[in-house]
């Protein structure tokens, strides 16, 4: 699966949370027309009419989350779209067959689900939501800090 980072200065605003009971990412106010979702492991990259990533949500067990002293990369706000041409109104479509692995920073509360040492195009496309891409196009990671994380 291919993506497209454009920067353009302006995230999406919203609120992103963690349920520790449901052990899930929502974001707030939620949108509810949607084209398709793309998923990461379990969560899901909601993608509308441009393709454009405008939420994240979903399952994100947090019992085997890997506690780690990863950095947030440096990024820009701006967009991710996906490139390729899937069909809307199908189901979803999987970033990667293997599930990645998911790493934390406790001490500055990002969560990374992929490579958190790989570079590449680092964009927040949602407020707190940053998708690094490298120069084939492809997913390298995502980066997440919501409001509250379980203690871990």
């Amino acid at each position: 699966m291919k993506f497209n980072v454009e920067y353009t200065g302006v995230a999406e605003e919203r609120v992103l949370t963690y349920d520790i009971e449901e052990c899930s990412f929502d974001i707030e106010p939620t949108v509810q027309e949607i084209n398709l979702d793309i998923v990461v492991n379990k969560l899901n990259l909601t993608v509308v009419d441009n393709n454009k990533v405008i939420q994240v949500w979903g399952f994100c067990g947090f019992t085997t989350w890997i506690k780690s002293d990863c950095k947030v990369p440096q990024s820009t706000k701006g967009t991710l779209q996906v490139m390729d041409d899937l069909k809307a109104g199908v189901g979803s479509y999987r970033v990667n067959k293997e599930d990645f692995p998911v790493y934390i920073n406790a001490q500055t509360g990002w969560v990374c689900i992929g490579n958190p040492e790989k570079s590449g195009n680092a964009v927040e496309f949602i407020n707190n939501c940053i998708a690094v891409i490298d120069t084939y196009n492809e997913f390298v990671s995502l980066w997440l800090r919501p409001q509250t994380l379980p203690k871990i």
